[in-house]
């Protein structure tokens, strides 16, 4: 690839300033034949002092866990038991994440923002804590979009079925153009492979870490409001003693939706995703509801994902709630026991589902 060429350019152009360390000298190789069944992006030659080894490098131009698995799988593998060959990970740049991962993995990184982590017996040398110097372009719409997003709850509900793009596109009521152009886009990314022209879902979980990771429930807009009640479940209590009618639609999300579910954490206040301002004046008068600046206990949400977000909706002990993946996104970030809530629901509810 273009970019990923361009990074091994810029390493070589820059490595006296990326590691400056006095006396570090590499010398790269030229590009490993393509007759090979697999070889790595770039090698070099590096001695210091007495020392000389060999750096075997992956490059990482797209943001996506099941490529980054699949570069590091890939190096540990050449590597082998070749003592005198270090695994390397280099990128524009690694998140804390990232670079957490390589580690665990016993790999070593390196990216052009700054951050290094490289070790070969006596030589140890650790450099984070670098900003981003390669901020991403806005792009186009891409798999985790509101609307994009349909592909992929599709076939997590089904990820064992080989799907064909006209009967996708016809599942979650989208033009067989425009998921045929997200297919394309899910290949390139390494989330499905194409199997007789069906596509099928590859890294289940590792698409979810890379949704997660780029869902923000923040862009959703709140109205807040108090609710006369002790406690969270007896509000809960009371939207399930009024007449809903069916032409009201709506769905528990967040702790509050969690709490139906798979209930973990405490909490205090209760989301509730509604499509429009209409149904938040039919749940304020039959609540008795008082809009509020502060001291919110029923938070409504006008969802940012509005053709996705109720998808996969489920009803719980009366009462409707977003399905299991929405709760995840929403959770994994939220600041108040967010994430320990997330990943017990992944445990009791998703974990079956992403890894079967």
């Amino acid at each position: 690839m273009k970019i990923e060429f361009e990074i091994i350019e810029q390493l070589k152009n820059n490595i006296e300033d990326l590691i400056p360390v006095k006396g570090l000298k590499f010398h790269f190789e030229l590009q490993p034949s393509s007759e090979q069944l697999w070889h790595p992006d770039f090698i070099a030659r590096a001695s210091f002092k007495n020392l000389h080894f060999k750096i075997v490098g992956e490059v990482i131009s797209l943001k996506n866990f099941p490529i980054f698995q699949d570069k590091i799988s890939h190096l540990k593998w050449y590597v082998g038991e070749d003592k005198d060959s270090v695994p390397v990970i280099l990128a524009q740049y690694l998140s804390p994440d990232r670079r957490k991962q390589c580690q665990n993995a016993g790999v070593y990184f390196l990216d052009l923002s700054g951050n290094v982590f490289l070790e070969y017996e006596d030589l140890y040398i650790e450099r984070i804590g670098f900003p981003n110097r390669f901020p991403e372009e806005r792009r186009g719409r891409g798999p985790f979009s509101d609307k994009a997003s349909l592909i992929l709850r599709a076939i997590f509900l089904n990820k064992e079925k080989h799907w064909g793009v006209r009967e996708l596109a016809q599942s979650v009521n989208l033009n067989p153009g425009f998921v045929s152009r997200m297919a394309r886009e899910l290949e390139r990314r390494n989330y499905v492979v194409r199997l007789n022209s069906k596509l099928k879902l590859r890294d289940p979980k590792g698409i979810l870490e890379d949704w997660v990771r780029e869902y923000d429930y923040k862009k959703n807009r709140e109205f807040q409001f108090f609710c006369l009640g002790k406690n969270p479940d007896e509000i809960i209590d009371k939207v399930r003693d009024i007449d809903i009618s069916e032409r009201v639609q709506y769905a528990f999300g967040i702790h509050a939706g969690a709490n139906l579910a798979s209930p973990y954490a405490v909490y205090n206040e209760v989301h509730i995703y509604v499509p429009s301002r209409d149904s938040i004046d039919f749940f304020e008068k039959k609540l008795k509801l008082k809009e509020v600046q502060q001291g919110a206990n029923v938070i409504f949400l006008l969802p940012y994902y509005k053709q996705s977000v109720f998808y996969g909706r489920q009803k719980i002990r009366g009462l409707w709630i977003v399905s299991d993946i929405q709760l995840y996104l929403d959770l994994y970030n939220y600041p108040i026991r967010g994430l320990e809530q997330a990943e017990y629901l992944y445990e009791k509810r998703l974990k079956k589902l992403i890894e079967g």
